[in-house]
């Protein structure tokens, strides 16, 4: 036993570096560490000291971590946990997915007083019990539906039946004390998961040196030489069964101890989050480049990527910086091998969702929540003082290090006016002057921006309004999400940019029309920039891979023709136009309907004038009121 002591500890079971709540209960334990070359720094490993079972890891699971702390640490009571599980050690009962699971994005700061997991509720609940579980559940309402322990066991299709009854022979010959409740836990269906408990010292101990006997002699007994991966695995699965067991007993042999059941927390990212420094040298001509999308956006921003290729600058350094959430594993290679041939262009990505999980951001049919990524840059890339985020529905046909260029001391960032927006509320639409009258409260409406490209002056942004502030004030619902926010934060503070780096396109052959009521002066602009883009922005619902004869689609399918995903872009081009096609068919035939109502009134009203005889005597006939 080591000198470790502590009145509460829970370890929480890793097996690589990993985001995990930080207090003085909570140790982190890495697992399996005399398998692996690389230990974690700074947190504890299962092969510290001699007596240990860390190599039996892949059959044992997160049991050497219990196994280690059993014969090396000295507490009152003894906890456990997983690096995505955790205890909601409140009151509050939160929803549940149909495995019995509270599903987090990230174990973050604001987890800490949302689940209790601060030392002070810890210390207060686990005090007042001897036995702390996960919360049973009836098998028969989870998904499978089993009618018994024994029949959930059984049926798992990775698993071998016959393990489960081995462990009952083991039971019955060797430990026939606990024969009658083995017998009767596995027979009924009710059990609690994950192996997470917290226990008083001397339960412990004792669940400890029976556990680790029965599993020693089941491995004795069994050959998983040609057993599966999952199935290497079933001293980890028998074990959780062990401990129903176990409780069934010391409960019979002892009905006064106090039992506690609570809420599992499942965390969905675990992953440490960093934030981004540069990647080229210091003092290089390195340009930053923002974008942010979705997995399934990934088609699109390969397209865009690639027209950046098309016209880098040699002088400059582009670290070119993905903001994500949830883009998969052979995408993330696709577009890395895209910029592998390019010393000066390197390309990363940044997990928001660490960032974003606390904020109930709004999206809509053509903005999705990727868009308030830009918001995170000021945090996620702490040593740069300017950057550029660029939307990835445009293509690149520029020298955008002459954007870069551009001086905004003094600014908190740069962009172009909005041709579209001014249009509106010049008289193009009634809905959006009033939007602006009522809500939308900029002092000069006639300065909105487009917020598709935008070079940051991020000093003047952080000096601004914090991370959480500005997603604070994107939580509150606007027409345009954030870009809104952006132009009532900004207002006053932007300088004002060449339309041509970002140039809107005329999305369905429609914005033309609207921007024709802008001030005189913004549509030369944007008819000069049209001439000479060097940014082409598909912005609204319409899209080059939705309609090949949308404005500047040409353009867009040059640079998609150059990626892997040029097939796959092809292939959305008929499902939007059937959904296209239905969605007009509807509103046609909703015009028709509307139309043969009205019709259908009018000669009612005619043939039956209200209050009249013939509609007093229609009324009778009908047995309704008009």
């Amino acid at each position: 036993m080591s000198n470790n002591n502590s009145h509460i500890k829970i370890f929480i079971s890793c097996h690589k570096p990993t985001a995990y709540i930080k207090n003085n209960i909570m140790e982190p334990i890495q697992l399996g560490c005399a398998n692996k070359k690389n230990h974690i720094k700074g947190i504890l490993h299962d092969d510290d000291g001699k007596d240990n079972i860390s190599q039996l890891n892949p059959m044992y699971c997160e049991l050497t971590a219990q196994y280690w702390a059993w014969k090396n640490y000295d507490a009152d009571y003894y906890g456990f946990c997983h690096y995505r599980r955790y205890f909601n050690f409140t009151d509050k009962k939160f929803k549940e997915d149909p495995y019995g699971n509270i599903v987090e994005t990230y174990p973050g700061e604001y987890n800490i007083a949302k689940y209790g997991l601060d030392e002070a509720t810890i210390t207060e609940l686990v005090d007042k019990y001897d036995i702390v579980i996960t919360e049973r559940k009836d098998l028969r309402k989870m998904p499978g539906h089993s009618p018994s322990v024994m029949a959930q066991y059984v049926r798992a299709p990775l698993l071998h039946k016959k393990d489960i009854h081995v462990l009952l022979d083991i039971i019955d010959e060797k430990y026939p004390e606990y024969s009658k409740s083995a017998h009767e836990f596995l027979k009924g269906h009710y059990s609690s998961f994950c192996n997470m408990y917290i226990l008083k010292k001397e339960i412990f101990f004792k669940y400890a040196e029976w556990m680790f006997a029965v599993l020693e002699e089941f491995c004795k007994r069994t050959d998983m030489s040609k057993y599966s991966t999952e199935a290497l695995r079933t001293p980890g699965h028998l074990s959780e069964r062990l401990f129903g067991i176990f409780l069934t007993q010391i409960l019979k042999e002892n009905p006064g101890l106090k039992v506690k059941e609570l809420q599992c927390v499942y965390y969905t990212k675990t992953d440490p989050e960093e934030p981004l420094s540069p990647v080229f040298p210091k003092n290089s001509n390195t340009i930053p480049v923002v974008f942010a999308a979705n997995n399934s956006f990934i088609p699109m921003f390969a397209t865009c990527l690639q027209s950046l290729i098309d016209h880098i600058n040699p002088k400059y350094n582009y670290d070119v910086i993905l903001i994500q959430s949830d883009v998969s594993p052979e995408n993330k290679a696709i577009l890395l091998d895209m910029v592998k041939s390019h010393k000066n262009l390197s390309l990363r990505f940044f997990d928001a969702s660490v960032l974003l999980a606390d904020y109930k951001l709004k999206a809509n049919a053509h903005i999705s929540v990727e868009t308030y990524y830009r918001f995170l840059i000021q945090d996620a890339m702490p040593d740069y003082h300017k950057v550029l985020y660029i939307d990835c529905d445009l293509v690149i046909n520029g020298d955008i290090s002459k954007l870069f260029e551009t001086d905004v001391d003094e600014y908190i960032l740069a962009a172009t006016r909005d041709p579209d927006f001014l249009g509106q509320i010049n008289g193009a639409d009634q809905e959006t002057m009033k939007y602006i009258q009522s809500k939308f409260k900029m002092q000069d409406p006639y300065n909105y921006f487009q917020a598709g490209v935008i070079l940051f002056n991020e000093d003047e942004m952080r000096k601004a309004h914090t991370v959480n502030e500005w997603l604070e004030f994107a939580s509150t619902p606007y027409r345009y999400n954030d870009q809104d926010v952006l132009n009532l934060y900004c207002e006053g503070r932007v300088k004002f940019i060449d339309m041509k780096w970002n140039m809107l396109v005329d999305c369905n052959h429609e914005r033309s029309e609207v921007i024709e009521f802008a001030p005189d002066a913004i549509q030369k602009e944007y008819q000069l920039a049209r001439q000479d883009p060097k940014i082409i922005h598909y912005a609204g619902f319409k899209k080059p891979w939705h309609d090949p004869s949308e404005d500047f689609a040409h353009e867009f399918w040059q640079y998609a023709k150059q990626t892997i995903y040029y097939e796959e872009l092809l292939a959305q081009i008929p499902k939007f136009q059937l959904k296209y096609a239905k969605k007009n068919q509807r509103q046609i035939t909703a015009k028709v309907k509307n139309k043969t109502k009205a019709g259908v009134y009018k000669t009612y009203s005619l043939a039956f004038p209200y209050g009249s005889k013939r509609w007093h005597k229609l009324k009778k006939l009908r047995g309704k009121s008009y």
